[in-house]
Order: structure tokens, then C-alpha cells, then sequence
């Protein structure tokens, strides 16, 4: 099961309990991820004062607690982020907490639960992948949204359950994969320009980089405009070349090669479109250049990735890296993006750079 929903924090499956039936009280489950933050498991009785969750932040376990014995918020256990498969396991004993880690526990917390079959709320629901309540009323907000696999999961007392919602899911587990972002055809994401890095002012200068591991088929990579016009300056993916435009006016192209770093530097007067040695440099008119500037004062001034609105594209993409002005974007902080992007993961190159079809 895949537990990224899309940027928001809808889980992608709720299972409800029984409590009063309630004879295991344990929960395990086998765990994937490169993205080291967001809610693996939310579990409640009553979100406003008894509830439960299990997520990771900097790639480690957290748990956060509020119950009627407790209020708890900890870290615990090694960086679980590596894209390896993790056997984790929650357990109730008695009054205790237990987090194990493959095989070994990492953390038990003592006199923070009471038996869960005496609960006075007999209902418990357990919801994978993110939150029943608003990120706000967690003791410590995190980014929900977790580009995660789970296996092999076992969730308390399969007798005690009584129903289970779950989403489609449309992307399969079983597929190998490396770090990076993966846009399949058709997604797209955007960014408000003031909440990225910002240009330099004196001279006026800005740069975005994109490691690019994998591409196929035709569409957009890039474009800076608006909503309403959103291509003022775009760069284009067409015949393993990438073809950097302004609005309406001609482009250049640039052979696109799989693993290096393509660079896209604005200045007052041209844009540079750069990959190792190899540059173009397309002259910006006077019109167009003013344009492009007054997109960083805009308040619709975006970064666009991937497919434009309305347009139909074939192109899919793995990034490694997106940069701007020399720091890393985190796809979790658009403004918005499609369900289907991976935000941390791709799937993994067969070693010529094609291996897009899943």
C-alpha cells in the first residue's frame, strides 16, 4: 500500500474498532520511504483528548501522544529515510508504550495508556498515510503528506474490526526506487515565486537547476508566468532535446543529457540555458524583460513544473535535485501539485535513462 494521498492530509485508508472486543493489542507493520517527513498512522477514540500518532520527522519515528495519562512528544529509534524495508512494531502492555524497530525496541513509554478494552469511548478509529483532525492540533505540526510503501501490516485485533474505508490507489508498491521527484505524464505542480528563494537584486540575477535522471515524450518541464499566462518564459522537453522559449517568440534547444545538472540563469538582458559545457543563450526583448521581472512582485507570479494548465503532455520526468538560487525545493511546500507525484522517490533507472513506463 502507498500512503501518499496527494499534498494534503486525507489518509488513504481509516479502520474502525471495536475496543470492547479488543484481545491483541499490538500493531506491525513493514516499512519503505526516502521522504523523511510526514504521518505514517493516526489512531483516536476522541480527537479532542485521547489520540495517537506515528510519523517521521528528520527520518526518524515520532510519536505523538494526548491522552488522559499523558501528553508526550518523542523521537526515537535510527534515520528510517533509505529506502530500505523497516519492520515496526506498536505495542500496549499495560500501562506501557513499546516502539520497536526491527526485531529490537527503541523506546517504551510507562504509565501512558490504561487497558484499551476499558476504554470509556469503545470506538477506535485508525486512519494510514495522514490525520482525522487539522495539522494545527497536533502537539508538534509536521507535513502530513509521507511518499511511503507499507507491507506485511497487521493492525491490532482483526476480530474487533468492524469496517475499513480505503482510496484507490493508483501507484503499485513493487516497484524499485531511488531518491528524487517523478512527475508521470500529465502532472504538474506550481510555486508562488515569493515563497521561493528570491533574486539577487544588484545585478539582478536568478537560477534554477534540475538534475535530471530520467525523461521521456514531449510536454513542459518548466515555465515562470501566471495562471492566466503561464508560459512567459518555459522550457520544453521534445525528442530527448529541451527547448527553451519566451511567450510567443523563437527558442533555442539544447541535447539533453541524462545526469547532469541543467542550469536555467536569468539576468537583466538574456536567459542562459546550460548543461556541462554545452550553452545557449536566448536574448530577451525589452518588453519581454519587463515581463519577466515584474513576475517576482506579481502576487499570481508562479513557478510552474511540469504539465501547464490545460495542455496535454506525454512528458515524464525524474528529478534528483530541483534547486533555486542554490537551495533545494521541497515539493511538500507547493502551492499545489498533482495526486500522482512522487515528491521523494523515483522509480528506479534500468541504466538508460527510459524506465518511465510504471
Amino acid at each position: 500500500m502507498h500512503l501518499s494521498n496527494g499534498p494534503g492530509q486525507e489518509p488513504v485508508s481509516i479502520m474502525i474498532f471495536n475496543l470492547t472486543k479488543i484481545t491483541k493489542t499490538s500493531s506491525s507493520f513493514e516499512f519503505r520511504t526516502w521522504d523523511p517527513e510526514g504521518v505514517i498512522f493516526y489512531g483516536d477514540t476522541n480527537p479532542k483528548d485521547d489520540w495517537f500518532m506515528l510519523g517521521l520527522r528528520d527520518g526518524r519515528l515520532e510519536i505523538q501522544l494526548h491522552n488522559h495519562w499523558a501528553q508526550i512528544t518523542v523521537g526515537a529509534g535510527p534515520r528510517l529515510d533509505d529506502g530500505r524495508w523497516h519492520q515496526v512494531e506498536v505495542k500496549i502492555l499495560g500501562d506501557s508504550l513499546l516502539l520497536g524497530v526491527n526485531g529490537e525496541e527503541v523506546l517504551r513509554l510507562r504509565q501512558v495508556s490504561g487497558p484499551l478494552d476499558k476504554n470509556p469511548q469503545p470506538i477506535m478509529r485508525i486512519a494510514l498515510g495522514g490525520l482525522l483532525f487539522p495539522v494545527s492540533s497536533l502537539r508538534l505540526p509536521l507535513v502530513p503528506a509521507l511518499d511511503a510503501c507499507l507491507r506485511q501490516d497487521n493492525w491490532l485485533d482483526p476480530q474487533a474490526q468492524t469496517s475499513v474505508s480505503a482510496r484507490t490507489s493508483l501507484r503499485s508498491c513493487a516497484i524499485e526506487s531511488q531518491p528524487g521527484i517523478f512527475f508521470p505524464p500529465g502532472t504538474h505542480a506550481e510555486f508562488n515565486l515569493q515563497d521561493i528563494p528570491q533574486p539577487h537584486a544588484e545585478p539582478w540575477a536568478f537560477s534554477l537547476e534540475l538534475g535530471i535522471q530520467l525523461a521521456v515524450g514531449s510536454g513542459h518541464l518548466l515555465a515562470l508566468g501566471t495562471p492566466e499566462n503561464p508560459s512567459w518564459l518555459s522550457l520544453h522537453l521534445q525528442n530527448q532535446k529541451v527547448v527553451l522559449s519566451s511567450g510567443s517568440g523563437p527558442g533555442l534547444d539544447l541535447c539533453l543529457v541524462l545526469g547532469l545538472p541543467l542550469q536555467l540563469t536569468l539576468a537583466v538582458s538574456n536567459v542562459v540555458l546550460s548543461q556541462g559545457p554545452k550553452q545557449e543563450i536566448l536574448a530577451l526583448p525589452p518588453v519581454g524583460l519587463g515581463s519577466l521581472l515584474n513576475l517576482w512582485v506579481h502576487p499570481q507570479g508562479r513557478l510552474f513544473l511540469g504539465a501547464l494548465p490545460g495542455e496535454t503532455s506525454s512528458a515524464s520526468f525524474c528529478l534528483d535535485s530541483l534547486w533555486a538560487q542554490d537551495q533545494r525545493l521541497d515539493m511538500d511546500q507547493a502551492l499545489s501539485r498533482s495526486r500522482d507525484i512522487w515528491t521523494h522517490s523515483c522509480p528506479q533507472s534500468s541504466g538508460n535513462g527510459t524506465d518511465t513506463t510504471h
